[in-house]
């Protein structure tokens, strides 16, 4: 299970939802990854507007997880992701380059994206899931 940033800033928040889907993650032995994408995103929120609280338990959060690291490949299919959404859109889909990105890693690993965010990885012709 890809987790995308939506999913752990709502796990973060005490999201009852996010809560129960992990509980159930962790029961079923299913292997979650956060895309390295991910890791910057967040980091870049607790920096920006974190409590102490928050960085501590981000920095927690991130030493439970696998992180899956970017690499040309992977690079390569986010953007031909985004191209595809892109074209079919007509323009500009609205789906930014980290969704691109994140969705690349569930395509290679064939794993859904767990999401508050359904519709961007829908657009990017992904498998998602949510809460």
């Amino acid at each position: 299970m890809i987790l995308d940033s939506s999913y752990l800033i709502d796990l973060f928040r005490g999201d009852d939802g996010a809560f129960r889907v992990g509980v159930d993650l962790r029961e079923r032995n299913v292997v979650q990854r956060v895309p390295a994408p991910v890791v910057a995103e967040l980091s870049y929120g607790v920096a920006i507007e974190g409590t102490d609280e928050e960085r501590r338990r981000f920095e927690n959060a991130m030493a439970m997880y696998p992180v899956t690291a970017q690499t040309r490949e992977l690079a390569r299919d986010a953007g031909e992701l985004l191209a595809r959404a892109d074209r079919d859109a007509g323009g500009e889909s609205g789906v930014g380059m980290v969704d691109a990105m994140v969705a690349a890693v569930g395509d290679a690993v064939g794993e859904p994206i767990l999401t508050d965010n359904i519709r961007d990885f829908e657009r990017l012709g992904v498998e998602t899931e949510s809460y």
